[in-house]
């Protein structure tokens, strides 16, 4: 069974030399590397080069890009693998045996589209600082994924055909993968393991860490793909996107949104995520 591993990257040449070679030393060697570099102006591309000099099971398919989703369309569109996943360049494989691990439970399972690991926060050095945690709640479980669509995205694979039929929505710059989960999970059959796959680097840049507007209300058009155009849960991620730009032309912003960050959230937390969270 081989595996299609795209890898977005813009920047990280801090980092993408440890992601690829999380990949490289996997201990199942039937897989295939498709880098998306966007343009970057450091030094990532000398090492992408350096990989695919070395390994013609991983090439640098594209130079340009429109973000991150249209990144990753881009690379899997090269792809030929049974089975598809991504992995940034700043996150990494905590183990020679991730891959190995999801054959096994794919070619055990047929009727498992797709398979989802745990991990851990790693720092800028990649140190382990924590677990993740894809479930707070006591009552959280794959059965919320419609009211939150916890998934570790660099642990988790797909059989080829989950990506045929739904693909990457290239309008959603900060949830493009949330979306994507929250489609499969409606059409196709999910399997938990437990152990930790991946490691996902926590530093300045993450994406996911950011309390912005631009952020907030892609959870809102999300809230309203779920529920619907008249979906209060959409309206209400609208409002709170809308304070959180208000925020940012005061003093001392940042303080102040992750005050709403932490009561936005601590009332998902209490409802059982029956209210949204951020």
């Amino acid at each position: 069974m081989k595996l299609s591993i795209a890898v977005p990257s813009l920047d990280y040449g801090r980092y993408i030399g440890d992601c690829l070679e999380s990949i490289r030393t996997q201990d199942h060697a039937d897989f295939e590397v498709l880098i998306a570099d966007g343009g970057s102006r450091d030094q990532s591309l000398e090492t992408i080069e350096r990989f695919c000099a070395a390994d013609p099971r991983f090439r640098l398919v594209s130079r340009s890009d429109g973000g991150q989703a249209d990144a990753v369309q881009q690379a899997l569109a090269f792809s030929s693998g049974d089975v598809l996943c991504f992995l940034n360049a700043d996150d990494c494989y905590v183990s020679a045996s991730v891959l190995s691990r999801v054959v096994e439970a794919l070619v055990a399972r047929p009727d498992i589209d797709v398979v989802t690991l745990q991990g851990c926060f790693i720092d800028e050095n990649g140190r382990r600082i924590r677990r993740v945690r894809t479930r707070y709640h006591p009552l959280d479980s794959m059965k919320l994924m419609k009211e939150r669509t916890a998934v570790l995205q660099p642990a988790t694979f797909w059989r080829r055909r989950v990506w045929a039929d739904i693909g990457f929505r290239r309008e959603f710059h900060f949830v493009f993968d949330v979306v994507f989960f929250y489609e499969a999970y409606l059409r196709y059959s999910w399997l938990e393991l437990p152990g930790e796959a991946a490691g996902y680097r926590w530093h300045g840049g993450n994406k996911s860490a950011q309390i912005s507007s631009a952020r907030i209300t892609e959870l809102a058009e999300f809230e309203r793909l779920k529920y619907g155009a008249a979906s209060w849960r959409g309206d209400y991620l609208r409002a709170i996107a809308g304070l959180v730009a208000l925020l940012d032309r005061l003093p001392a912003a940042s303080v102040s949104k992750r005050a709403v960050r932490l009561l936005v959230n601590g009332l998902a937390f209490f409802t059982v995520y029956r209210m949204p969270g951020i």
